[in-house]
């Protein structure tokens, strides 16, 4: 048991019956230096043990882990759940400088911590890159390839031309788009500062992001900050990750990330001068769907053409 020390920073993890992988989790963060870092485990609504699972690898393993039991109304979800996970987190280790969250069925590298904290050095806020775990690859083999080219293809789109169109502390500093709760960290002050994660049933991750890129603190969207996470199709978070792999496993035309919005409203809200925060965030009814993106491509490659010739961000009407 190592000798007790202030805690500087916490991981907050939800867990909703993850009794079968939680100590997966426990096991890849106990890899890393967790000298002045402690763990706070929100076990919500759970039927399998989650907790009693968890604080048992944790005591095998030297983690400073504390599980918050609880049960959340209907309507709330890991948004909630973060936020209270945050919450005990400080009111538990009132000196943590840091809170690094990611989630239950996800594996954080050895170096997620290190990576995170250096750089909190320097800005307020990171978002790490979140992959799909290698050996879990199989589920996506059956899925239909081209719509989902489809949309990384115009993802990339839509990021090069807003990384143009919008430079600066609210726009999108770093080599990814990602703003996953699967790997978020932030400054306990700028956390405080901007009222914290949003008690809504999900997107909370990104609603935080935005409202700290908003209030002028620094977001670093940091690609060596890296998280594997499950490609299960039976996920804990509605419209979360497994929802949209499940769209793409049944070969349904889906929506795609709501974070991608459709060219024209883009272009001309760049030309406006009023583009939002990233990750922006499109309403549903303006959603796009997988097979529709054809001509959004064609538009915004237009667009993106018309700049790297001219300078000029004028583009052919739809």
């Amino acid at each position: 048991m190592r000798p007790p020390c202030p805690v500087k920073a916490a991981v907050v993890i939800p867990a909703r019956n993850e009794a079968a992988r939680i100590g997966a989790c426990l096991h890849a963060l106990a890899a890393q230096d967790l000298t002045d870092v402690a763990v706070m485990l929100v076990a919500n609504n759970c039927g399998d043990g989650t907790g009693p699972v968890a604080r048992a690898c944790a005591a095998a393993l030297d983690i400073n882990l504390v599980v918050l039991d609880c049960t959340l109304p209907v309507g709330h979800g890991v948004g909630t759940a973060r936020r209270l996970g945050c919450d005990a987190a400080l009111a538990t280790w009132p000196d943590a400088e840091a809170l690094l969250c990611t989630d239950a069925d996800s594996l954080t590298a050895p170096d997620w911590i290190e990576r995170n904290l250096h750089y909190l050095g320097h800005v307020a806020a990171v978002c790490g890159r979140v992959e799909p775990m290698s050996d879990e690859l199989f589920v996506l083999q059956d899925m239909e390839l081209s719509p989902a080219e489809m949309e990384g293809r115009y993802e990339a789109l839509v990021i090069a031309y807003y990384r143009l169109m919008k430079p600066g502390p609210c726009g999108l500093t770093g080599d990814h788009g990602h703003a996953a709760g699967a790997s978020l960290s932030v400054r306990t002050t700028a956390y405080r500062a901007v009222g914290g994660f949003a008690n809504i049933p999900t997107g909370e991750d990104r609603d935080l992001v935005r409202r700290l890129k908003a209030a002028g603190h620094g977001v670093l969207h940091a690609g060596d900050v890296r998280v594997a996470a499950s490609c299960r199709l039976d996920g804990r978070a509605q419209g979360g990750m497994s929802d949209a792999l499940r769209a793409r496993a049944d070969r349904t035309d889906y929506l795609i990330d709501d974070a991608l919005p459709p060219a024209r409203p883009l272009i001309d809200a760049a030309l406006q001068g009023t583009l939002g925060p990233w990750p922006l965030e499109v309403a549903p009814t303006d959603r796009l769907r997988a097979r529709d993106l054809a001509p959004q491509i064609a538009l915004l490659e237009a667009a993106l053409g018309e700049a790297s010739v001219s300078g000029s961000m004028q583009v052919p009407a739809q």
